[in-house]
């Protein structure tokens, strides 16, 4: 009988790895990101070929002279290319050097290491490094994405429940959490704690109070599949609501209907559910 384990990210069942297999699908999906278009970016922006500033950067004090690279996001680029070539010494490939603390290192550049991990994910969810692995990449890669995206691409998804636990003088910890729109997870950047974003997402609708909204069928589901990242169609509303399902929901005009939120959050859900069921 094979071993059932946790998954070190989720806590959802794993199989024989260490990680389930939406987490590695999660973590392919970042290294191909990096690989792309992340990293490239961000070696644009360390030597100065690019900016993300809606300023121009020629101001300040003229009297002294600009350094001739952009010094953080050298240090990010160094950071992302140092861990993966941890996690390729993990896999022993080689050829093999030591960091300073004497962990294995491939001495490949950041490109290659990338593409054989990304024929090799299945050997790195196996690792008892696993969890922290994909983590440390979450952070990165969330890092490499600050630094390579102009702030009005950014939207805020809502507020950390971690934090909320906090009391400080003005009363509970309020951390926004920003993302830009096709991301899934998040790493908090005051408690560090791991987060999905669709629930944040949900539980910042539900604590601002949003009761209704006024859309038609299609834009309904839209705004269905943006905030929950449910896979749900117009036609899916129509038939939840003749099964009476969205007893709140009413016609305002011949295209346009007032629907309650929670309806459509819980209808999302019971979506999500049975879709996981069939899998």
């Amino acid at each position: 009988m094979m071993e059932q384990r946790a998954c070190a990210a989720c806590g959802n069942p794993a199989g024989d790895a260490n990680l389930c297999d939406e987490c590695v699908k999660d973590w392919a999906k970042r290294l191909a990101w990096l690989l792309k278009a992340g990293m490239p970016a961000l070696r644009q922006i360390a030597y100065k070929q690019a900016t993300t500033r809606e300023r121009s950067p020629r101001h300040g004090n003229a009297a002294y002279a600009a350094p001739p690279v952009n010094e953080a996001a050298q240090a990010l680029y160094s950071a992302v290319e140092l861990h993966l070539q941890l996690a390729g010494g993990m896999l022993g490939v080689k050829p093999i050097g030591r960091d300073r603390h004497e962990r294995p290192r491939t001495l490949r550049q950041w490109a290659d290491i990338a593409r054989l991990l990304l024929h090799r994910m299945r050997d790195l969810a196996r690792l008892d490094t696993a969890g922290d692995l994909y983590a440390d990449l979450i952070r990165l890669s969330e890092k490499v994405e600050t630094a390579t995206t102009r702030a009005g691409e950014r939207r805020l998804v809502g507020v950390c429940p971690d934090c909320l636990h906090v009391v400080g003088d003005d009363g509970p910890v309020r951390t926004p959490i920003y993302a830009a729109h096709s991301v899934r997870y998040a790493v908090c950047p005051e408690c560090g704690a791991w987060l999905d974003l669709q629930r944040v997402r949900l539980e910042y609708l539900r604590s601002a109070g949003l009761m209704h909204i006024t859309r038609t069928q299609a834009d309904a589901a839209r705004w269905v599949r943006e905030n929950t990242g449910v896979n749900v169609s117009g036609k899916d509303l129509a038939n939840w609501r003749s099964r009476g399902k969205m007893p709140s929901t009413r016609r305002i005009d011949r295209h346009y209907w007032e629907w309650n939120i929670m309806e459509l959050l819980a209808c999302a859900q019971d979506r999500a559910g049975r879709d996981g069921d069939g899998v």
